[in-house]
């Protein structure tokens, strides 16, 4: 009888043993970006089925583990690949059939690997590195961007990370892609709140907006809902607070040394040794901009650009609200500052000034009423007419969801930019004309 054969053409076995499963690290997320991180990356390689292949030197050439037979993605590129071969190695697989991912060009990007090519460079990562992990285990995903910090005390609140998935049905349309070997309920999964990513097997609850990956046949979503996310009102509303908390402290969530979510001034500066910040500054951008820019987008998102372009927008938008800053700081009379309030006055009774006579010819008289001037009147209602047009082309940038991020993704084949990224994230048409998402496009707006 001839030897059955496998996808990779090996027989049947010869690629895998018996061992014990995985110990499992952290599973949280906040955000998808962090796959920037290598070791997140690693963590994504649970299950396994290659014992030839080592999950370490496929992280650290970018991939990440798809859940589904042996394909692997790169977090930069997108590329997919799979079925290896004993002799592959995965840097050289890589560049072999993406050689444009910027990854493996030698482009500067947001990756955080665990060594660096010197001493600054491998603190810098190492700083990215524990700073993620503090922030994914101590804060959680707010709707404004925002972080809170992890307590069991937090009170009620009416504000849904993801409104438009508050029902089992939607999420449940959201598992389209769930990979089919994971051993956990979709159902289950949609009626503990949680909603598919489209990425793998990352999810996240609609209320709370925590994410997690990395499951195992037999998980329990409420009990992983509650020991990961324990402060989320709506695990506490189902399951009642003394069972959240009796998961909570019977198999805690892994945890690391609390420590100030701000930077130090120390700890800005190695933030400029980043590939990515490196790159910036050697075409032109301000260290002290820079180093300001990052600073604000770690301490806010805890993760880094993505490419040298985002870190270059991110350094326009910072020395624009510094300079929005500045001009406000100045803009005051007799030392009172010009408010937006008192901009929006519109005189209903003549406004006099006084003066002193010695400041006139004596055969002039001062102009001592607005309503005696026309051209001042002429000059002030173009002056709001141009406030008006400035403040409705910035309403047009605006995501039209959460009305508080700037628009960021064009939706193809439509070509709508209505939504900013983490708003169109777990969309599936677009929210404009219906029409079914096939890609997204990331424009430059400035």
């Amino acid at each position: 009888m001839s030897s059955l054969l496998q996808y990779d053409g090996l027989p049947l076995g010869a690629g895998t043993q018996e061992k014990k499963p995985d110990e499992r690290g952290e599973r949280r997320f906040h955000r998808q970006t962090a796959l920037l991180y290598e070791s997140v990356r690693r963590q994504t390689f649970i299950n396994w089925p290659l014992a030839f292949l080592d999950p370490d030197k496929l992280a650290a050439a970018g991939f990440f583990y798809l859940r589904t037979e042996d394909h692997v993605q790169c977090a930069f590129c997108q590329g997919i690949v799979g079925f290896w071969d004993r002799s592959d190695d995965p840097l050289t697989e890589h560049k072999k059939h993406f050689p444009n991912c910027p990854f493996v060009a030698g482009v500067a990007t947001g990756n955080v690997p665990k060594d660096g090519p010197d001493d600054l460079t491998k603190e810098a990562f190492k700083l990215l590195d524990d700073y993620y992990n503090y922030r994914v285990a101590n804060t959680r995903p707010q709707v404004s961007n925002n972080y809170q910090t992890d307590s069991l005390s937090i009170s009620e609140t009416t504000k849904v990370a993801f409104p438009a998935l508050n029902t089992i049905q939607s999420r449940c349309r959201t598992y389209t892609r769930w990979p089919k070997d994971i051993g956990v309920s979709i159902d289950a999964l949609a009626e503990a709140g949680f909603f598919s990513t489209g990425l793998a097997d990352w999810v996240q609850c609609f209320h709370c907006g925590g994410g997690l990956h990395s499951w195992r046949q037999g998980d329990d979503p409420w009990t992983e809902h509650s020991r990961f996310y324990p402060y989320c009102p709506f695990v506490r509303m189902q399951r009642g607070e003394d069972t959240v908390i009796h998961c909570w402290k019977k198999n805690p969530a892994p945890c690391v040394p609390p420590r100030p979510i701000t930077l130090t001034p120390e700890e800005s500066d190695l933030l400029l040794h980043h590939p990515v910040a490196k790159r910036a500054i050697e075409m032109g951008l301000s260290p002290a901009s820079m180093k300001g820019a990052l600073k604000l987008r770690l301490e806010k998102s805890g993760v880094m650009c993505r490419t040298v372009t985002e870190a270059m927008e991110l350094v326009f938008d910072f020395e624009e609200e510094q300079r929005r800053n500045n001009t406000e700081k100045n803009n005051s009379y007799d030392g009172m500052p010009i408010t937006e309030e008192t901009r929006d006055i519109t005189p209903t009774e003549p406004m006099t000034v006084e003066v002193q006579e010695s400041f006139f010819p004596r055969d002039s008289s001062p102009i001592l009423s607005v309503e005696q001037n026309p051209e001042y009147l002429k000059l002030l209602s173009e002056v709001e007419q141009l406030r008006q047009d400035v403040l409705m082309e910035e309403k047009r940038l605006q995501c039209r969801q959460c009305h508080g991020q700037r628009v960021a993704v064009v939706f193809q084949p439509c070509s709508h930019l209505h939504l900013c990224a983490e708003c169109a994230r777990p969309v599936d048409t677009c929210p404009s004309c219906g029409t079914v998402v096939r890609g997204t496009l990331r424009p430059i707006i400035g």
